[in-house]
């Protein structure tokens, strides 16, 4: 299947309202939230860190991050390109009691409005496919990271083999119809490994490592 670029952004407030409602009553989704967070957390973030959450959409993953380190006294920013979406993060954090516990950006991962070495964790969760120069974002991603900074960037990959397509279909059909076509589009929008593995290379990322799952794919960068 032949790469089929999607646009970047929700920039439309109903679109975003839409989106985060749906996001955020769906069980599933919630549960991967929490477990990319787990696993930021299990891999390290010291008392007192910055993490970033690129893409961060409605927020939920970046809510997530900071509930499990609300103790550790570390800031939590959430970057996006869309003014809607960061205000529906911005009633999420609010509902979910964290308000002014996150902090929340409008910018550009291609050039993001941070700091050299300003991060010691960046996270990043189903925001890859949308990307339009991903080499770009994967140097600004090692430039906002501390030396011994980590990521983890997941995302869907592009399902080759006719199980994981099966399952896409089936898993489309339970999405309203009216966001149907986008996760379709999300997928043929994604990475294989390889594809992603040759922009990594070129990147400017050091010490990365690609997990793949069935129908995701995990760039995990350790200290």
């Amino acid at each position: 299947m032949e790469r089929i670029p999607e646009s970047e952004a929700i920039d439309a407030m109903e679109d975003a309202r839409r989106f985060s409602e749906w996001m955020g009553k769906n069980r599933h989704r919630q549960d991967e939230y929490w477990q990319l967070a787990r696993e930021v957390v299990k891999l390290g973030v010291p008392p007192g860190s910055k993490v970033l959450d690129v893409g961060t959409g409605p927020g939920f993953v970046a809510i997530a991050v900071a509930r499990r380190l609300r103790d550790s006294n570390c800031e939590v920013v959430g970057l996006d390109l869309s003014k809607a979406m960061l205000a529906m993060a911005a009633e999420n954090a609010q509902r979910a009691g964290l308000d002014g516990v996150l902090a929340w950006r409008q910018g550009d991962a291609k050039a993001m409005p941070f700091d050299d070495g300003e991060f010691d964790f960046v996270v990043c969760n189903d925001s890859l496919h949308h990307w339009q120069d991903p080499l770009a974002v994967f140097d600004e991603i090692a430039r906002v990271l501390k030396d011994d900074g980590q990521c983890i960037v997941h995302d869907l990959k592009r399902v080759q083999r006719w199980a994981p397509r099966l399952a896409s279909w089936l898993i489309g059909l339970m999405i309203p119809s009216d966001f149907r076509v986008h996760y379709w589009n999300s997928i043929k929008s994604s990475y294989t490994p390889a594809e992603l593995r040759s922009i990594l290379e070129c990147s400017h990322l050091q010490g990365w490592r690609i997990v793949e799952d069935f129908m995701d794919l995990t760039i995990v960068k350790e200290a």
